[in-house]
């Protein structure tokens, strides 16, 4: 990786040096080779694949998706919408109401080429999870995504579930795409640790938290702000609000590629990962997808015709 530009995460500078930041290794040389797909799945905790998807595929997806997003009028008039060129002061980080009703969205990420990917590398019918997670970065400050791993969020099911990271577009360096942390997945500490950790579990013997579930519960309604902040939780999800310590920590490099539409970035529940600022004018989109065997359990917050996700009722209490 040479003459990159500078990266930043929240605005602050991030070490770019080769013992700091590295390259995602390809691998499309091993497509068709599933035992050797499964040896760098378990030695890098990921598989970069670029490529893999049909690109028209990809641009029909951006597009709907682009269409949707243009009705909030977030881009500047009379430009190309392709180039999704944003209006001076527009903040956001995610947009869940675009996969909703988006058929070429939902035909790229589960329609043939991710699927068969997938049947080939677990070896058998596979279930997705129903949820999508849409990304839509801005180049404003707590746009990037913290480091944290995935465990955290939908470890309900089996471990064995993977997170397709699909760009809905080219993403260069300084639109900032997803870094991975080097053998972080490879970390028993951080396993054993933050791994076992829960974002919808609470110390219902601490305060009022079992009376304030208990009531949102009743009346079938989420938590205020308030009321979440007066909770004690087992986690809130992310493992550092600082990538340059978490490296210091962990050990390993950032990795990452210049992204190009048609790449898919897939990795392990434990995989420590991040993105960086999106440092152009233009909206950074992306998904998060998630898919694993049809006949192992699978985390109820994120399937069904309308998932619970975060819900008031995937609150689990516990004696902290």
């Amino acid at each position: 990786m040479t003459t990159l530009p500078q990266f930043r995460f929240n605005e602050q500078a991030l070490d770019a040096s080769p013992a700091a930041l590295g390259p995602l290794r390809s691998s499309t040389d091993a497509l068709d080779d599933r035992g050797e797909l499964h040896q760098r799945m378990a030695l890098d905790g990921y598989l970069f694949l670029p490529g893999l998807l049909d690109r028209d595929q990809v641009q029909a997806a951006r597009t709907s998706s682009l269409e949707r997003l243009a009705e909030q009028d977030l881009f500047l008039p009379g430009q190309p919408l392709d180039e999704a060129l944003l209006k001076p002061g527009v903040h956001m980080r995610s947009a869940q109401s675009v996969p909703l009703d988006n058929p070429p969205l939902f035909d790229l990420l589960y329609g043939s080429h991710m699927i068969e990917f997938y049947e080939s590398f677990l070896g058998g019918p596979v279930r997705p999870l129903d949820y999508t997670w849409f990304r839509a970065k801005t180049p404003t400050q707590d746009s990037a995504t913290k480091p944290h791993c995935d465990i955290v969020y939908m470890g309900r099911g089996t471990e064995n579930l993977y997170t397709s990271w699909t760009p809905l577009g080219d993403i260069p360096y300084e639109m900032g795409g997803l870094l991975v942390l080097e053998k972080s997945h490879l970390n028993e500490e951080l396993k054993r640790t933050y791994g076992q950790t829960d974002v919808d579990v609470y110390c219902e013997n601490e305060g009022d938290a079992a009376e304030i579930i208990g009531r949102a519960r009743a009346a079938n309604r989420a938590l205020t702000r308030e009321e979440m902040d007066s909770i004690r939780w087992s986690t809130d999800g992310v493992y550092s609000h600082d990538p340059t310590a978490v490296r210091t920590e962990l050990g390993g490099r950032w990795l990452t590629a210049e992204f190009q539409m048609s790449d898919v970035l897939i990795f392990s529940m434990h995989t420590l990962h991040c993105s960086h600022d999106n440092q152009t004018r233009h909206l950074r989109i992306s998904t998060d997808s998630r898919y694993q065997l049809a006949s192992e359990p699978i985390d109820p917050r994120w399937i069904g015709d309308d998932p619970p996700g975060n819900g008031i009722h995937a609150k689990r209490g516990t004696i902290c």
